[in-house]
């Protein structure tokens, strides 16, 4: 499996919750700018996969335009949510391409723990980061970080 993570792009705080949180003019025009750079990346991915916050579901939507793609929903992208819960769900997909949007810290500790087999040292990415992870089987420590966006 090739396996796409992505941060949502940057995010204001003027919503009256975090789930609310919108991506600033800025976080998009910066997330397009690195789609366009990540274009061939994308080009396998056949599934877009975010978390239900409203920052993942437009950078999702921005993704979608560069690459139309099936989007879905999932509550395990979650900010907090554990990276082994996701690694156990990658592990029943069957996807060649796969492009997950969600949070940090979630991210940072998915891309240490499937990289680095333990989560001591979490990637640090910003927002509208991306990270390219190949992938023979989805379990802790056996993947190989390819690219970073």
């Amino acid at each position: 499996m090739r396996l796409l993570l992505l941060r949502h792009g940057e995010a204001g705080f003027d919503a009256p919750s975090d789930y609310e949180r919108h991506l600033t003019r800025g976080g998009v025009l910066r997330l397009q700018a690195m789609l366009n750079t990540a274009a061939g990346e994308l080009s396998c991915v056949t599934r877009i996969v975010h978390s239900p916050y409203l920052r993942t579901v437009q950078t999702a939507d921005l993704v979608q335009q560069q690459k139309p793609a099936l989007l879905h929903s999932l509550e395990i992208l979650t900010p907090d949510s554990s990276p082994q819960a996701v690694i156990d769900w990658l592990s029943q997909q069957k996807d060649e391409s796969l492009l997950l949007v969600t949070h940090q810290p979630l991210i940072g500790y998915l891309v240490s723990l499937l990289c680095e087999g333990d989560l001591t040292r979490p990637e640090p990415m910003q927002p509208g980061a991306m990270v390219v992870i190949d992938l023979e089987v989805p379990a802790a420590g056996l993947g190989r970080l390819l690219r970073r966006y």
